[in-house]
C-alpha cells in the first residue's frame, strides 16, 4: 500500500483513539509511534529521537524551575498578593490570561507555560481556585501572546519570516501582531463574557504531593531568593538568548540543574514533578509530523486544497480553505511540524491561483497557532493536559467557539491587512 495513504489511515485512528479516549491519550500517541515503525514508514532511530528533542528537554526543566518557586512558598505568597487583585476565580481566570499574553509576547511560550504551572497549583492549594480553569486560561493567554510579536512562538513566526523575505518581501519583529492583537482581544472578551462558564474543573489523575501539600513549613530565606534569582536569570537568558549563544532549552536545563545542586528540590521532588504523560504524548506525536512530509501525506492534502479553491479568485474562500487546512493539520501535528510542511505547498498553491504567497503563508501561520481543541497541537497544549487532568475532549469541548470566532476574523481581516492580489 502507497505509504501516504498509509500514514493517513494511521492518523485518522489516532484522531479517532484521541477524540474517543477508549485508550489514554498518551498511549495512543505511543501506538502511532509504534504503528509507523511497524508499517516501516520511519525508522526505529527516528521514532525514539523525540526523546532527545529540545522540547523535550525545554518543557521538563521549566517545569522544575518554576516548580522551586512552589516548594518554596514562594507561589503561596504570590497567590495572596494575587488576590488582593482577583478575590473571585472568575477574575483570577482573567489576570491568568493576561498573565500569560504578557510573557509570552516576550519570551518563548513553551518556557511561560511551564513556568506557570506550578503557580498555578499553588493558587489552588493556597486559595482553591480550580487549576485546571487557570490552567487553560493561561494556556490561551500564552497563544494570544505568541501572536503580538516573533518571540513568543518563535520556531513558527520565524519560518513563516523566513519564507517571506526569501519572496522579497519584509516580516518585522511585530508585523504579526497586526492579526495577533484583535485575535488576543477576541479571546479576552470571549473569556471574559462566555469562556470562563465553560473552562474544564479537573483534578490530576495522580495527585503530586509536592503540589497539594499546603501548610508545610516555608523554607529558609536564602532558598526562596536562589529559586527567585534562578527564574530571573531564566528570563533574561531568554530575553538574550542570541547574543550568549545558549538556546532556550540550555538555559532551561543549566537552571533546573543548579535548583537541584542547591536542594532546593531533592530526590522524589524532582521525579515527583516531571509528568511523564505529556512527555510520550509530545514525543510519540513527532514521528507521525515527519511521516507526513516523507510519504506525501501532507502533499495529499495540499492538493485536495487546492482543488477546493480551483480557479477561484475570491480571496475569503482561498483564505478560509488555507486557514481550515492548516488548522485541521496542527491539532494532531504540532503547529511547527505544520507550517514546515505547508510554507511550500501555500507558495505553490498561490503560485497556482496567481495569488501573493506571502499573504497565504501569513494565513497558514496565524491558522498553525489556534491548536485550541487538541493536547497535541502544540507544547504549551500538551503541558497542561498531564498537569491539569484534562481530558482529550475538553480543549474541543471549551474552545471550539473560540476558534469558530477566530476563523470569522481571520478570514474577514488577514484579505485586508495582507492582499491576497
Amino acid at each position: 500500500m502507497n505509504p501516504a495513504i498509509i500514514t493517513l489511515i494511521i492518523l485518522v485512528a489516532a484522531a479517532v483513539l484521541f477524540i474517543t479516549e477508549k485508550l489514554p491519550v498518551p498511549l495512543t500517541a505511543m501506538l502511532c509511534l509504534a504503528a509507523l515503525v511497524l508499517t516501516g514508514i520511519v525508522t526505529p532511530t527516528q521514532a525514539i529521537a523525540g526523546f532527545s528533542n529540545s522540547t523535550v528537554i525545554l518543557l521538563v526543566a521549566m517545569v522544575l524551575v518554576g516548580g522551586a518557586l512552589f516548594e518554596t512558598g514562594i507561589t503561596e505568597k504570590i497567590a495572596r498578593s494575587a488576590m488582593k487583585v482577583a478575590k473571585t476565580e472568575r477574575q483570577m481566570i482573567m489576570v491568568s490570561f493576561l498573565i500569560g499574553t504578557a510573557l509570552s509576547a516576550l519570551l518563548n511560550n513553551t518556557s511561560v507555560m511551564a513556568m506557570l504551572i506550578p503557580l498555578f497549583l499553588g493558587i489552588q492549594a493556597s486559595v482553591g481556585f480550580s487549576a485546571s480553569k487557570l490552567m487553560m486560561a493561561g494556556f490561551l493567554g500564552v497563544m494570544c501572546g505568541g501572536r503580538l510579536t516573533l518571540i513568543g512562538d518563535a520556531t513558527v513566526n520565524s519560518i513563516a519570516q523566513n519564507a517571506i523575505v526569501e519572496l522579497g518581501g519584509t516580516f518585522g519583529p511585530f508585523s504579526i501582531g497586526k492579526i495577533g492583537l484583535p485575535l488576543t482581544i477576541i479571546a479576552f472578551f470571549w473569556l471574559l463574557l462566555y469562556g470562563y462558564k465553560v473552562l474544564p474543573d479537573r483534578k490530576p489523575v495522580d495527585d503530586n504531593s509536592i503540589f497539594t501539600e499546603t501548610g508545610k513549613k516555608e523554607a529558609p530565606l536564602w532558598k526562596q531568593v536562589a529559586s527567585v534569582l534562578i527564574i530571573a536569570g531564566v528570563f533574561l537568558g531568554m530575553c538574550f538568548s542570541d547574543a550568549i549563544g545558549f538556546p532556550f532549552y540550555m538555559i532551561s536545563m543549566l537552571a533546573a540543574i543548579l535548583v537541584c545542586a542547591l536542594g532546593i528540590l531533592k530526590g522524589k521532588q524532582v521525579y515527583n514533578m516531571i509528568d511523564m504523560k505529556t512527555v510520550f504524548l509530545y514525543v510519540g506525536m513527532l514521528p507521525l509530523g515527519e511521516a507526513l512530509q516523507t510519504t506525501g501525506a501532507a502533499q495529499m492534502i495540499a492538493d485536495v486544497a487546492a482543488m477546493i479553491c480551483g480557479g477561484s479568485g475570491n480571496v475569503y474562500l482561498i483564505t478560509a480553505v488555507v486557514f481550515i487546512v492548516s488548522c485541521f493539520m496542527t491539532q494532531f501535528t504540532s503547529n511547527v511540524v505544520t507550517i514546515n510542511l505547508l510554507v511550500p505547498i501555500v507558495i505553490a498553491i498561490g503560485n497556482t491561483l496567481g495569488v501573493s504567497p506571502a499573504a497565504l503563508i501569513v494565513t497558514a501561520t496565524i491558522a498553525a497557532t489556534h491548536g485550541y481543541v487538541s493536547p497535541v497541537s502544540c507544547p504549551p497544549a500538551t503541558i497542561i493536559y498531564g498537569n491539569g487532568g484534562f481530558k482529550f475532549k475538553d480543549y474541543g469541548l471549551c474552545n471550539w467557539s473560540l476558534l469558530l470566532l477566530s476563523f470569522i476574523a481571520c478570514v474577514v481581516l488577514l484579505p485586508m491587512m495582507w492582499p491576497l492580489s
